[in-house]
């Protein structure tokens, strides 16, 4: 395993699950993910952006590590299709915790919620991949 390139991997994703996120979250599915958990906006609190910081590089280092320990993906392609996948059963995995704990998603919201943060896992696992696989001997 190279450290090295195990952190530049990191970072890589952490940039594209940041500008990802604010994207996809803030500005494309801003509405859909509203109507589809309209009980959500009551619980939402300003952003703490240090906190946002600190989950996107530890989700970044997860995707990260599994590519480079032990997938050994090293493509901006297989990248994008399994930290797509990846980030897709993580989402619905917590977000069906947090409807059968609570009334602030519905089914439409987990379902929702799974593929935006596919797509954003897709984007920060391309970047990971090519990053892991750029100038590999």
């Amino acid at each position: 395993m190279n450290s090295t390139k195990l952190l530049l991997g990191t970072l890589a994703g952490f940039i594209g699950y940041f500008m990802g996120g604010f994207v996809m979250y803030t500005i494309v599915f801003k509405d859909a993910l509203a109507s589809a958990m309209p009980n959500m906006a009551s619980a939402q609190a300003e952003p703490k952006m240090e906190v946002l910081v600190f989950g996107n590089l530890v989700a970044a280092f997860l995707i990260a590590l599994i590519f480079e320990r032990w997938a050994n993906i090293r493509t901006l392609g297989t990248g994008a299709i399994y930290g797509g996948l990846i980030g897709f059963l993580i989402a619905v995995s917590f977000d069906s915790m947090i409807h059968g704990t609570s009334n602030l998603m519905s089914w439409g919201g987990v379902f929702l919620d799974g593929i935006v943060y596919a797509i954003i896992s897709a984007i920060a696992g391309a970047l990971i991949g090519f990053t892991l696989g750029y100038k590999r001997k």
